[in-house]
């Protein structure tokens, strides 16, 4: 067998030939640069996210992925050689490029240009969505270019790729009949097994299930971030407290309208969160209401991410590639606009921009009896009009487990 090359993540190639040769054939036509322009693809980078400002650690990896391929493709050449035709050179090779090339053992081992030698079949092609979101990643880098002068246009204006499905289409919710196979008994209790080091198997699912949070947003829960809240009759009302904190790096939002109360679903409640975050509280060194999840890549939500999608929704026979953890939030949006729940009111909920500056600038939050009574005592999952799906029958005796 022939040993394959390592791949470097960060390493930038050399050219091919046929782009030494067209930059020869076509250097004479080119309008010299200036010192700006002849600034290196990677000083610009740099530069780039030393002003970027908020970005989450996962986003600056996502944003750094895509800016690479410039380097991967052409070199750490000056700025101002990105043309419209070199634009057109990349989204092609985008396109042949596979998915999951860093981790898939068939790819892995074969850097940028080795890749663009091979025939990738069609089913391991990256999707669309994710060619257009390093298209608009590079767009983004190169509007900030010309704004600083670094180069004269942004060559990758208007190069997405137009797509057949609406957004909506990308991610299926699950259905009830779906919902109700997760969550029976016999299921959910089996595959979560409960344990010290596996509470985020039991609680998240459920969280994610009757509140639409995102997943890292569950799983980075500090155990003062869940917390009585003053309602509009001076009772209080246990809540979720999405915040981003100075103090606590490790926890970014994905937008500023992320930043919201949650008030507890009544179900959860039943099931005993409350007495068993007092029960976590107990340990005098605990913090987060899931230690057991690892820190990587910017975010806490790895291990229930790959324990949901790669197994559990596997074994049950439910998986598709329009599925995952991300449905539950389709799941909470699509219940209560079905039921006829306002937008605005959702988009408080689930932390989504009201797209309005009035809504999204002036005014206070909504009071968390308002949202509860709005949104979250309405979220009721039913197979038929009749029929509730059981969630009660997962109660656990958490003194016992806990102790």
């Amino acid at each position: 067998t022939t040993q394959r090359p390592p791949v470097i993540e960060n390493y930038a190639p050399e050219p091919s030939q046929p782009y030494q040769v067209e930059r020869q054939e076509t250097s004479h036509q080119s309008i010299p640069l200036n010192s700006l322009q002849s600034s290196p693809i990677s000083k610009c980078i740099e530069l780039y996210f030393e002003e970027k400002g908020y970005l989450r650690e996962r986003s600056v990896q996502e944003n750094r992925t895509s800016l690479q391929f410039l380097i991967h493709s052409f070199g750490d050449i000056p700025i101002g050689e990105i043309t419209k035709e070199k634009s057109s050179i990349l989204k092609s090779q985008l396109k042949q490029l596979p998915k999951n090339r860093t981790k898939n053992p068939k790819y892995r081992d074969y850097d940028f240009h080795s890749l663009m030698k091979m025939k990738i079949p069609q089913k391991d092609i990256i999707h669309l969505t994710t060619i257009n979101k390093h298209l608009g990643n590079l767009s983004s880098f190169m509007i900030w270019c010309v704004n600083n002068g670094y180069c004269n246009t942004n060559p990758f204006t208007g190069m997405k790729i137009k797509q057949k499905k609406s957004p909506r289409d990308e991610r299926d919710r699950f259905s009830e009949k779906e919902l109700k196979e997760i969550f029976s008994k016999q299921n959910y209790l089996h595959y979560t097994k409960v344990e010290k080091d596996s509470y985020y198997r039991y609680w998240v699912p459920l969280i994610g299930v009757f509140t639409g949070m995102r997943e890292n947003e569950i799983c980075s829960l500090y155990l003062d971030n869940v917390r009585e809240i003053t309602g509009n009759q001076r009772n209080k009302r246990w809540c979720f407290d999405i915040v981003e904190e100075p103090n606590r790096p490790d926890k970014r939002l994905k937008t500023q309208s992320s930043r919201r109360i949650v008030p507890i679903h009544d179900t959860l409640l039943d099931l005993g969160f409350i007495d068993f975050l007092n029960l976590l509280k107990k340990e005098p060194e605990r913090k987060r209401v899931f230690e057991e999840l690892d820190y990587r890549e910017g975010t806490y939500s790895r291990s229930i991410s790959r324990f949901w999608n790669r197994r559990y929704l596997e074994l049950l026979g439910i998986k598709t590639d329009k599925n995952g953890f991300h449905s539950f939030r389709h799941s909470v949006i699509d219940h209560l606009k079905q039921l006829g729940v306002e937008p605005h009111f959702i988009n408080e909920l689930v932390g989504h921009s009201q797209g309005n500056i009035d809504l999204d600038r002036y005014g206070k939050r909504y009071n968390p009896d308002i949202l509860y009574n709005k949104c979250v005592k309405r979220i009721v999952y039913q197979t038929s009009q009749k029929r509730g799906i059981d969630f009660l029958s997962l109660k656990l005796d958490w003194k016992k487990l806990i102790g």
